[in-house]
């Protein structure tokens, strides 16, 4: 059945039914409501290739050890697959224990999935680059280390042979070493890949161009908003995690010069800790940011959740604040446009756009100028002709030329607005030369 669902989330299409459980009562930490979750689930299913035929939800106050459910809702539900024989899988919106996975497979006849499972699925689908793939395979096989102490006998059998230390190495331990050995090897191509990664962020930072990070919610728009401010063609598609490498594209923007925009790996709830390590490097990158874009999808009710979600994780990943500015994407799917509080979004500015259809693009660009011009100063230099091509290579490292004018005695008058670092060493080249 996993095969069919690998080929069903490469191919797009929807093999296997499911059935959902959405668990709710222990140790919830989200105000995003039932319909929120419930939406949320079938997305996750619909990207990882299932169907969710039906969804139940089940409250769990004290969760019991053999199956988390209760075992009355787990005779309640093997009744319900017994009556429904095209189900043939249970997605379960919780993590729970690797026993606890088996004993509900073992008592329904189906095969289980959590949502983390899928999510790790979803991720090592959709990873491309080279560093995405590294990074996805080393968090599953974190994830897969975790839960390898409750996979029950048939990791507890003796092994010998090859390969073990001896006649009397568990099977567990075997697997263990084989999983250490393998993201040891992992993490050294992945340190390979990263020094090639922080000398091109070097020579970014020395370029010193302002850079604005896209961050936000899965499946928020970043993609298409980034597309929209650079006219690039970032892979844009409405499924979760459709963008798992990091993009930067440059683009003009007017009173600034060219600006780096970067788009990042979108987060959810519950984000599994395996994959926030292995894209922490790529998320730390936001630490250089001059301005943080942070979208939220409006079509969907549960907007003030996502931006509570955002902002945790920013913060358990101790990314240094920035200067933000709100972007509420996909106004053109919503009617009427609600009101903004300001007790949730605090005191940063907002723009209403549709990134897809460009509605409010222009305004989201003056946004983000006026926010950047704080590091910015305009700078009016008198230069000679012959001298005129080593300065205007230098302003446009750091900022760009608003005005050339040409005097009759050989000088030219050039008034430019370039960062606040750079203005000293323009100046004293000029004067050198």
């Amino acid at each position: 059945m996993e095969e069919e669902a690998d080929r069903a989330l490469n191919s797009r299409r929807l093999f296997i039914k499911t059935l959902g459980i959405v668990c709710s009562g222990h140790g919830s930490q989200t105000n995003m409501g039932a319909d929120g979750i419930r939406q949320e689930l079938l997305e996750i299913s619909r990207s990882a290739g299932f169907q969710l035929t039906e969804i139940w939800e089940v409250n769990i106050f004290h969760p019991f050890p053999h199956y988390y459910l209760g075992k009355g809702k787990v005779e309640e539900i093997k009744v319900f697959l017994q009556k429904n024989p095209e189900i043939r899988g249970v997605i379960i919106d919780t993590e729970i224990s690797p026993s606890q996975q088996k004993n509900l497979e073992k008592a329904l006849n189906v095969k289980v999935y959590t949502k983390i499972a899928l999510i790790h699925r979803i991720f090592a689908a959709r990873a491309r680059s080279s560093e995405g793939k590294i990074k996805v395979t080393v968090a599953s096989l974190q994830y897969e280390l975790s839960r390898l102490s409750g996979k029950g006998v048939e990791m507890s059998r003796l092994g010998g042979g090859i390969g073990t230390r001896g006649p009397g190495e568990q099977k567990i331990e075997t697997e263990r070493r084989r999983i250490k050995q393998k993201i040891g090897q992992l993490k050294k191509e992945l340190n390979k890949v990263n020094r090639y990664r922080e000398v091109r962020k070097n020579l970014r930072i020395k370029k010193n161009l302002p850079i604005v990070a896209i961050v936000g919610y899965t499946n928020a728009g970043k993609s298409t908003l980034l597309n929209s401010l650079t006219d690039a063609h970032a892979y844009v598609e409405d499924r979760l995690f459709a963008t798992l490498d990091p993009t930067a594209r440059k683009a003009f923007l007017p009173g600034i010069g060219s600006v780096i925009f970067t788009d990042t790996v979108g987060f959810i709830r519950e984000m599994p800790e395996t994959l926030i390590d292995a894209f922490r490097a790529t998320l730390d990158e936001i630490n250089d940011a001059d301005c943080l874009l942070e979208v939220l999808d409006l079509s969907d009710p549960s907007y003030p959740e996502h931006h509570k979600v955002i902002n945790r994780i920013l913060q358990n990943m101790a990314i240094a604040c920035r200067p933000k500015i709100i972007v509420f994407n996909k106004i053109d799917q919503v009617e009427p446009v609600p009101v903004i509080s300001r007790d949730i979004f605090d005191d940063n500015p907002y723009v209403m756009i549709s990134a897809e259809k460009k509605n409010g693009i222009e305004n989201l660009i003056e946004t983000i100028g006026k926010l950047l011009k704080s590091n910015r100063e305009s700078l009016n230099l008198t230069v000679s002709y012959r001298n005129l091509p080593q300065i205007e290579k230098e302003i446009y490292h750091h900022g760009y030329i608003e005005n050339i004018e040409f005097r009759i005695d050989g000088m030219v008058e050039v008034r430019c607005s370039i960062s606040k670092e750079a203005t000293g060493r323009i100046r004293q080249l000029n004067f050198s030369s």
